[in-house]
């Protein structure tokens, strides 16, 4: 018995390792047909038979993917020199790749190709470049989220810069739909965001618009209690001072001193409050409102400020030094200044020997302070530089805000500023606006400003929306809000939403002072207008000389062709054919300028001679009046060609009603011909203010 167990004991161990060989020999079999697929996959890969490697890579996906034959198939659908071409699938294929590699980590090198973590990543990494290129044509949230979710084998850089274009354009889209509860959502949904920042700032002024659209007194305060510390905070406090300011409201004026302390108004609401409360001065008057106000700040110097204000100073240049007269022409401060600011909100910004600092009208530093350099105050505040940094003061000279490296001077109600190799935006209150990440930022124009960021120039709105940095130069936006743009060394216009009006193709495109640009190509220019269509034909010849406002004043344009000018109107009818006269001007006054036979004259709208051609020299009408040369003597002419002055000497118009007569006594006339003035030593324009100094020293002023 125990002999027959032992027998069939073996016999059934014969059998096992029958079937143990008989398995591995098929296991063995199938690595060895793998191996051999994937080889011929790979050395038909490599000599470019890309239907044959397809085949082969499709045969051994189908069976059991695996990180070998998906790489083979990304490398197939990611060539541009087959007809399977198709990044959508070399994308799928090369995270199923990296994918089953990283299950199994095994290197293989097959015909030459390298399989290993290094050269799934490269070529992940080569797609996802493609891929990129392919999407940001698109440039929608849909197809950035398709890119992040999908090509997250990209190089970091690559990632990051797809994550920037996404939220700069749903931030974008924010910014359009403009309420707080889309901008909450944006900002709950990408807390890491590089615009989650600007997305705070742009929920502080929604939040600012929706509680204040009322625009009443009430509302202002409801926001500041809501929202005590949102940075549209100042803007709320000058808005409700205006309210009280324009109401006269003495009430108001008092609740606004004693619930806001610290505004920057709170100065000027007590003054107002004074004035409105102090008529005749007297004692008893005075007396009663310190009692009532026991907490105004001013009780020693408000009367004294308030008899300052009342005085009107102007700059005044003698020599090489600047002072300030009265509104007599007398000195109130002596010239001593080497250069000197008009005063503005009771203070001016002067230097002397490399020193700035403000003084009031008695010549004062209220603030005993010196600096390097300094702009002048407006909304309560001004910017100063002290030891190499910037930083804003208030009325008083005190110090409230952080440091900068440059502040800009106030342009459209927003100053840059430089912090950290980067720019950014403050309002007129010196709050932020667009935090300091460019490496460049224009002055504000009309609602927008140029930024260029790793060397392209983009463009970006006061609240902050921004078109991505693309071209090579961008100029300032026009008041129908169009730039110039330059892409590829050419030229073309775009619109603040980022549409391209017209195409960079030119070789300069100019912007006169109307909604009308020069369009210049090959020495040949035209006019195009903003609405988005060309007025002429590229057709007339350019010369750089000329300014834009020599070829159009908005309503006519001037053409040039062989030395020969015509005027046409903004429909494109000819108003004055070409070779009609040898030069030709816009009309003023209802005249036009006009040289025919080598003789300057005059016409009306209809074209009729109205003063006759005989002047050598003339210029256009300005105020009803022209100077015209007349032989070897000038002379003032009206629009009916009377002559008001003639003189041999020259006649230069130094205001709208006033001429200076450059004879040896040097004269100054007005507009009817009559002697003002003699033996002028010069005469300084302030506006309309002609300060005018006489050999004698006197200082006589006229207002014009």
């Amino acid at each position: 018995m125990k002999k027959k167990y032992e027998t069939s004991h073996s016999h059934l161990m014969l059998q096992q390792l029958k079937i143990f060989v008989l398995f591995g020999f098929f296991l063995f079999s199938g690595f060895v047909a793998k191996s051999s697929k994937l080889e011929k996959g790979y050395e038909a890969l490599r000599i470019y038979n890309y239907f044959q490697a397809r085949k082969l890579f499709y045969e051994i996906q189908n069976k059991k993917p695996n990180a070998y034959s998906s790489f083979g198939l990304a490398v197939i659908f990611s060539r541009h020199d087959n007809p399977f071409h198709n990044i959508d699938s070399a994308g799928k294929y090369i995270k199923l790749s990296f994918h089953t590699y990283i299950a199994a980590v095994q290197s293989q090198t097959l015909s030459g190709f390298v399989i290993d973590s290094t050269a799934i990543l490269k070529l992940a990494d080569t797609i996802s470049q493609k891929m990129y290129r392919n999407i940001s044509g698109l440039n929608s949230i849909n197809a950035y989220e398709f890119f992040l979710q999908n090509y997250y084998l990209a190089n970091s850089k690559l990632i990051k810069e797809v994550v920037y274009a996404r939220d700069e354009f749903e931030f974008n889209h924010v910014h359009e739909t403009n309420n707080s509860d889309s901008t909450k959502q944006f900002m709950v949904l990408h807390p890491q965001s590089p615009f989650y920042r600007e997305a705070f700032l742009l929920l502080e002024s929604q939040l600012y618009n929706e509680n204040t659209f009322i625009g009443t007194a009430e509302a202002y305060i409801s926001f500041l209690k809501m929202y005590p510390n949102n940075n549209m905070v100042k803007t709320a406090h000058e808005k409700l001072f205006s309210i009280y300011r324009q109401q006269k409201d003495s009430a108001g004026l008092a609740f606004f001193v004693k619930n806001y302390p610290s505004a920057y108004q709170t100065i000027e609401a007590w003054k107002l409050l004074f004035s409105l409360s102090v008529k005749a001065f007297s004692f008893d008057e005075l007396k009663s409102f310190v009692n009532k106000y026991p907490n105004f700040p001013l009780k020693t110097s408000i009367l004294h400020e308030l008899e300052l204000n009342k005085i009107i100073l102007y700059p005044y240049q003698l020599n090489d030094f600047v002072g300030f007269i009265d509104t007599k022409g007398k000195f109130v401060i002596k010239p001593k200044y080497d250069a000197a600011s008009d005063f503005y909100e009771g203070l001016s910004v002067v230097s002397k020997d490399d020193s700035v600092f403000f003084i009031n009208k008695q010549n004062v530093n209220p603030f005993s302070k010196i600096y390097s350099e300094a702009a002048v105050f407006k909304n309560g505040i001004a910017p100063v530089k002290q030891n190499n940094k910037w930083v804003f003061i208030n009325r008083q000279g005190q110090t409230i805000s952080r440091f900068y490296d440059e502040i800009n001077e106030l342009s459209d109600n927003v100053y840059v500023v430089k912090t950290d190799s980067k720019y950014g935006a403050l309002d007129h209150f010196g709050q932020n606006i667009i935090e300091p990440k460019f490496d460049k930022l224009g002055d504000f124009k009309n609602g927008y400003a140029y930024f260029m960021d790793k060397g392209l120039y983009g463009f970006i709105s006061k609240s902050g929306t921004v078109h991505r940095a693309e071209f090579e130069w961008i100029s300032d936006f026009s008041a129908a809000q169009i730039a110039i743009v330059k892409q590829q060394n050419k030229y073309g216009l775009i619109n603040v939403f980022g549409k391209k009006i017209l195409e960079p193709l030119y070789d300069q495109i100019l912007r006169t002072d109307t909604n009308v640009f020069i369009v210049i190509l090959n020495n040949q220019y035209g006019f195009f207008t903003s609405a988005g269509c060309f007025l002429t034909p590229i057709a007339y010849d350019y010369t750089i000389e000329n300014t834009p406002q020599y070829y159009t004043n908005g309503s006519l344009f001037k053409l040039i062709k062989k030395d020969e000018q015509s005027f046409v109107d903004a429909n494109g009818r000819t108003y004055i054919n070409f070779g009609a006269y040898q030069e030709i001007n816009f009309p003023v006054n209802g005249l036009l300028r006009v040289k025919l036979k080598n003789k300057y004259g005059y016409v009306d709208r209809k074209l009729t001679n109205v003063i006759p051609y005989k002047f050598s020299q003339a210029q256009d009408f300005s105020d009803s009046l022209a100077l015209v040369k007349l032989k070897e003597n000038n002379a003032i002419i009206t629009i009916k060609g009377v002559e008001v002055f003639f003189t041999g000497a020259e006649i230069v118009k130094i205001s709208s009603h006033y001429f200076s007569v450059n004879d040896d006594a040097r004269s100054i006339i007005n507009q009817r011909g009559d002697l003002i003035y003699t033996e002028v030593d010069n005469v300084q324009k302030i506006n309309n203010l002609l300060i005018v100094t006489l050999n004698t020293g006197e200082i006589k002023l006229i207002y014009d």
